[in-house]
């Protein structure tokens, strides 16, 4: 688009031809979307320009195309460019008569401010929008309410997108909030409607006082209001800033919910309407203050939900059961005509009422706030009743509700189960099946009585699904019921079903989907009843007609629900002999109607279709034709096409010839050669969806004693190690598969001739997962196995190679060399080496006999290693014998045991971690041995601290005593999971226990890990102990102990909730520590209320209250704990409570950011003003608390604002000592610019205050800018004018996203 182009256009659009008008701005349109670079600031000017006048063309139709084309160029043209225009048009409606009508303007100004925001340019330029926009309306009342309507629209854009950087602005702010509360009373509906709302907008997403002070007029007109129509127009948007920021308005939910309560039964619709919303709201957003009333909030709905004065059911009831035979009005039986006049009460004015109803009955079910009996007996129960709703979109809201609680109710109950182990929910699951029929038939007399309704029918067919995981026992005794309506659905024509714009969203596009969806889910099952059989065979046919659908997805779904449907016919067959034979001739119909399609280019289609073929000759191969055997062979070998649909026809011969499979043997080996030679080539792609897919294939046909292929087995076998030596570090799961599988095809020569090349990529490997690791162990036992005689040279150069690599680094490492760092340690291999080793020699074993352990304990195991190649095979043979251990695959031995521990004293690093692994697993194996371990373990470490006291130094003594250590908790790890008897934790906890109790001096923290995994691993047992040893302890140091392991616990996430039941009935017990008179204690206790706060908020709900005034009272500096050190000439201020006190800030922090609702403001606000005052590492915490909190508490802030400045102010003023050293200096610079960053963050909270020359705050922010002002004041002036220059400047972090990267 040259300015060949532009004048081309100028001239065209200033013809006096509307034709030739609309012809140039329509082409303009056009190469405006097409375009994805800006076009010249000139061009864009001379565009917009000539687009502005049109907007006054005479033609509506010009117009029309003029908003449409400026639409398109905010895209291509600068921000800035953009700006001037929508300036152009809020001044030309700001300037019109009453005789004008600028809604074409106004069209185009809420047009293009939307563009605008949606442009990822900075969010200032579209924050100077807010002022013009806002002046189109001054004293305007001669606009239309059309116009204002627009225009507040474009407001809205403007709020959301640039909230934060209009409470910068304080003019702006002024007007808008001006502007609004002005026209919230305008007499015009539609005006005042939209103006309360774009006030609701600005509470949300402008920050600050201002935004509090709308909020604040919001609730005073809501408590004021003197017509129903008001209050409920105010209710409207105190639910709308509700569902964006529930923090906003939570101390003033319970008082909604109690107001509303007293009026929702007698109010009129509209209020009536609003009060349900808010409800529904409350309950969603807040669930905890909204539980309070739930009971009356339920009653509420249920009420609401019935409310049909001006329809009587009580004729309806007759015949509910008389269902079989379905009157459905048309020849097809599902027409997707509607006759109004029939099926709509066009009198009825209370439909609206019973659809909020329902829909606060579902909130209130997804909230889980109900027990699961009570969502099934009262929710569930009334819902069933209402299926015959006469109003279309009220009965569809019932049925997508009971639906929906059919889901929760489904996960409740499967969560519950998975959790415990049992059926907790046993009571929930009974009522459901005998609630069954009764839905059943309630659903089939509303699809009788409504019968031209496509969308009651489909969610009914979404019901029928959800049934089945809840009891499909149930489903089975309504089979008979439902099967005319499966049938008639099944049989309409392609077009008759398709759904009437659900609103709904869990229907499909065609109702035969949502019925062969019932069919899929209902066919996943692992027995066939008689009920099921009948049903399935009686609709067997009907799947056949839908496979031949003119519809992709409706054959997509047939074949899916056949594939479904055929294995659970042969599970049947094989599981019970049930007769399964006259399933056979539909089988046979539906597969070679699948050949036949597939030819098909879509990929929903084909990606059914050809894992139906694979399961039908999977489960039906030995009895289906020889010549449609042979037919779906040939389809499945066919590898010509894309690589889409060449995956799909590997995968689903793949499921035919992987064992177990019913197709004949005879099959497979035919097909072989020509399978194994194409997948052979595909391994030379290096596409990974051919190679996968070809890997898994050679591996699946070499479970087939295949002697034709013997000639292609050299060659895949060595693609396979190029693929494998492609990522040596990390070798792929499927090719490692495909090699254990090919050994028995392979020759010992071909293995001999690989190995060197193989063997130097599985050398490498470091491998993680374990399905590959498991692939990796299964590739060394087949080798071992089935090529004895290779097992010592293979053995030979694996060990080699690791023991070489070993030396080297050794030799790095020793040498202190850079290099170190950019080299992996081989000892981070030697997991996998070990259990590759273990894997060939337990192999080797099975063929040849003899004891595996015998490998791993050679004499020298018992020596101390004198080199570094002999160290290296210590550390392997340890590993192993670890891992013999882990496997049970060791016999309880002395001799082993006393080798073992030799090496867990040695000087060696590595062998005394690897004697840790092994020593710790043997006695996780043989427990009898723990309590020799432990005492040594206390020995060692009793031992160190003694040397430590002497010399300063653990010397060896204190590295042999934590690697016994770890043995003791390695040991306790097994023990755990072989799931010993009680008694034997319980001698594992009395040991740890007593021996703290015991200790005269702190405890290894390892040590309360290990009463921690205790303390998990049988939680009802010994977590209640844990906390009375807390009381109970006996000296500090054990109470420390305990202490430090019930936040160890708390901290595990592996436990996840399981704890939780009884971490929550000791956790007040143990917070009562945190007021303890030893400081040590207080900040031990106090990490562990962090780490509640922070992982576990559930839990601490209950105790907020009474635990904050303890809390915020550790905020406070303790002068007893302070003490004056001399250092020479020096004097130096030592706080012993400042770790505790800093602890305390942290959960004050956690607090404010997880928990804001609970948290005490004022407190949290005297504490930041004491915290300035305090440590720079409490002020950092601060200072995280301010920008966390600020936006959430601005009343408590500004009722404290000049308290909070004059904090700053002192510490800003703080001088630091002519001889200070270089660390006080850098001190006191991260002191001042803390202090900036704390008053940027409030300046951004209270912009009016501060441009305030007489406010404290408004002072001390006009000094940071002023050079010298800021002199007079403090000695810091020039640090600080920096800091506030360099944060305030545009490519600055906010003081809020700094703190959060500091979080982070």
């Amino acid at each position: 688009m040259g300015s060949n182009e532009c004048q081309s256009f100028l001239d065209k659009v200033a013809d006096s031809d509307v034709d030739i008008r609309i012809v140039a701005i329509t082409d303009l349109i056009t190469s405006l979307k097409e375009k994805t670079e800006n076009i010249s600031n000139d061009d864009a000017r001379k565009y917009t320009d000539s687009l502005f006048k049109c907007l006054g063309d005479s033609q509506s139709y010009v117009q029309s195309l003029s908003t449409e084309c400026l639409a398109a160029c905010i895209k291509v043209i600068d921000i800035a460019i953009a700006v001037d225009i929508v300036r152009q048009i809020c001044k030309y409606i700001s300037t019109q008569t009453e005789k004008d009508n600028p809604s074409a303007m106004s069209g185009a100004l809420r047009l293009l401010t939307s563009r605008i925001a949606m442009k990822p340019d900075d969010k200032t330029s579209l924050a100077q929008l807010a002022i013009p926009i806002t002046d189109t309306l001054k004293g305007s009342s001669a606009l239309t309410s059309d116009v204002v309507v627009d225009i507040f629209t474009a407001l809205i854009d403007v709020l959301t997108y640039a909230g934060a950087q209009i409470a910068n602005d304080v003019e702006a702010l002024d007007r808008v909030q001006s502007l609004l509360l002005k026209y919230i009373g305008n007499k015009n509906t539609a005006i005042s409607r939209r103006a309360v709302t774009v006030l609701g907008t600005f509470v949300v997403s402008v920050p600050g006082e201002q935004s509090q002070k709308a909020l604040d007029v919001i609730f005073q007109r809501y408590n004021d209001a003197a017509h129903e129509s008001d209050r409920c127009m105010m209710l409207r948007v105190i639910v709308t800033i509700a569902r964006q920021k529930p923090e906003l308005i939570r101390d003033r939910v319970s008082s909604i919910i109690n107001d509303e309560l007293q009026t929702v039964n007698e109010a009129d619709n509209e209020l009536r309407v609003a009060s349900l919303l808010a409800f529904k709201t409350f309950v969603a957003s807040t669930p905890d203050l909204a539980n309070l009333r739930l009971k009356d909030i339920y009653d509420a709905a249920i009420e609401a939900a019935q409310f049909d004065p001006s329809y009587n059911y009580d004729d309806d009831e007759d015949g509910e059961d008389e269902v079989d035979e379905m009157d459905t009005g048309s020849e097809d039986g599902l027409d997707d005509e509607f006759d109004e006049d029939i099926y709509e009460d066009n009198e009825d004015v209370s439909w609206d009422i019973r659809l909020s109803g329902v829909k606060l009955l579902s909130t209130i079910a997804e909230s889980e706030l109900y027990a699961p009996e009570t969502m099934v007996q009262d929710i569930g129960s009334l819902l069933v009743k209402r299926f015959k709703e006469h109003e279309d979109v009220v009965r569809a809201e019932i049925l997508f509700t009971y639906a929906k609680l059919l889901a929760t109710l489904s996960r409740r109950i499967s969560s519950s189960q998975e959790s415990s182990g049992m059926d907790v929910d046993n009571g929930a699951s009974d009522l459901i099946k005998q609630q069954i029929p009764l839905a059943v038939s309630s659903l089939l007399s509303s699809i009788k009585a409504y019968p031209k309704h496509m969308e009651t029918k489909q969610l009914g067919f979404v019901i029928l699904t959800r049934f089945v995981p809840l009891s499909i026992v149930a489903v089975d005794g309504i089979l008979s019921k439902i099967l005319p309506f499966v049938l008639l659905t099944l049989e309409t024509s392609d077009t008759a079903g398709t759904s009437q714009a659900a609103t709904t969203g869990i229907v499909k596009p065609n109702i035969k989907i949502d019925a062969l969806d019932f069919l899929l889910e209902y066919a996943k099952r692992t027995e066939l009843s008689a009920e099921a059989d009948e049903f399935l065979f009686a609709i067997k046919d009907k799947i056949t007609g839908a496979a031949s659908s003119n519809l992709v997805m409706v054959q997509a779904s047939a074949y899916n629900a056949s594939s479904a449907i055929v294995k659970l016919l042969r599970l049947a067959a094989d599981a019970s002999g049930k007769k399964v034979e006259r399933y056979l001739s539909w089988v046979s119909e539906i597969t070679e109607l699948a050949i036949k399609a597939v030819g098909t280019q879509d990929s929903s289609l084909y990606a059914t279709l050809y894992p139906f073929i694979g399961v039908s000759l999977q489960q039906f191969g030995d009895l289906l034709d020889d010549a449609i055997i042979g037919k779906v062979l040939l389809v499945l070998t066919e590898w010509s096409q894309g690589i889409e649909k060449m995956q799909a026809s590997m995968n689903a011969l793949l499921s035919a010839v992987t064992k177990p499979t019913h197709l004949s043997e005879k099959y497979v080996l035919e097909i072989a050669p020509s399978v194994m030679s194409q997948a052979s080539e595909k391994l030379q792609s290096s596409n990974v969806k051919s190679q996968q897919p070809a890997l898994v294939l050679i591996r699946s046909l070499s479970e087939y004693n295949i002697t034709a292929v013997n000639a292609l087995t050299h060659s895949t076998v060595a693609r396979i190690v190029d693929i494998i030596s492609a990522t040596p570090e990390s070798p792929p799961l499927m090719a490692l598969q495909a090699f254990s599988g090919m050994c028995a095809q392979v020759s010992v020569d071909t293995i001999k001739e690989i190995s060197p090349r193989l063997l130097a990529s599985l050398s490498l490997a470091t491998v993680y997962d374990k399905l590959s690791a498991s692939a990796m162990n299964k590739l060394y036992r087949t080798v071992g196995k089935m090529f004895p005689d290779v097992v010592q040279s293979w053995e030979t150069i694996l060990v080699g190679k690791w023991v070489t690599s070993y030396v080297q680094f050794d030799s790095l490492r020793v040498s202190n060399v850079a290099e170190t760092a950019q080299v992996q340690n081989p000892i981070n291999r030697l997991p996998v080496l070990a259990k590759g080793i273990i894997a060939l020699r337990d192999g080797y074993c099975e063929q040849k006999g003899g004891s595996l352990s015998e490998r791993f304990m050679p004499e020298a195991l018992g020596k101390t290693p004198k080199t570094v190649e002999e160290v290296a095979n210590v550390c392997l043979n340890l590993r192993a014998l670890g891992y013999l251990a882990i496997g049970n695959m060791l016999e309880e031995n002395k001799s082993l045991y006393d080798r073992i521990y030799v090496h867990i004293q040695s000087s060696n690093a590595d062998i005394r971690n690897e004697a840790a692994f092994a020593l710790g697993n043997y006695v996780g194996a043989f427990p009898s041995n723990f309590a020799g371990l432990f005492e040594s373990a206390m020995t060692a470490a009793a031992a160190a601290s003694a040397a430590a006291a002497d010399d300063g130094t653990g010397g060896a003594s204190g590295v042999s005593s934590v690697d016994r250590l770890q043995a003791v908790k390695t040991a306790i790890e097994c023990t755990l999971r072989n799931k010993p008897d009680p008694e034997t934790v319980k001698d594992m906890w009395s040991l740890v226990f007593d021996s703290a109790q015991e200790s005269t001096g702190p405890m290894p923290d390892i040590l309360a890990q290990c009463l921690a995994m205790i303390a998990a691993g049988l939680p009802q047992k010994f977590i209640p102990q844990l906390a009375s040893c807390i009381e109970a302890s006996r000296t500090q140091h054990a109470k420390s102990f305990f202490i430090t392991a019930f936040r160890t616990l708390l901290a595990d996430k592996s436990i996840e909730d399981q704890c939780d039941k009884e971490i929550k009935e000791v956790l007040p017990v143990v917070m009562n520590s945190i007021s303890d008179n030893d400081i040590d204690i207080r900040k031990l206790s106090l990490l562990a209320l962090y780490t509640v706060i922070q992982n576990k908020t559930d839990l601490f709900d209950e105790l907020a209250n009474t635990i904050q005034p303890t809390l915020f009272a550790q905020t406070v500096v303790d002068e007893s704990l302070v003490r004056i050190i001399t250092m020479g000439p020096f004097k130096k201020r030592v706080d012993d409570g400042l770790e505790a006190r800093k602890c305390a800030y942290q959960c004050v922090h956690m607090l404010v950011r997880n928990m804001p609702g609970m948290a005490d403001t004022e407190a949290v606000v005297d504490s930041v003003i004491r915290g300035v005052a305090d440590e720079q590492e409490v002020r950092t915490v601060v200072q995280q608390i301010v920008n966390e909190s600020a936006t959430s508490f601005p009343t408590a802030y500004k009722a404290r604002l000049d308290d909070l400045v004059d904090a700053i102010s002192a510490m800003q003023a703080k001088k630091i000592g002519k001889n200070a050293v270089k660390q006080e200096i850098e001190k006191q610079q991260d002191m001042l610019r803390l202090t900036v960053g704390i008053v940027h963050t409030l300046e951004q909270i209270f912009p009016k205050q501060a441009k305030d020359d007489d406010s404290k705050f408004g002072q001390l922010v006009k000094s940071l800018a002023d050079m010298s002002a800021l002199s007079a004041l403090t000695p810091n002036a020039s640090d600080l004018a920096a800091f506030y220059k360099e944060i305030k400047s545009p490519g600055a972090f906010s003081a809020v996203s700094a703190a959060n990267v500091a979080m982070s």
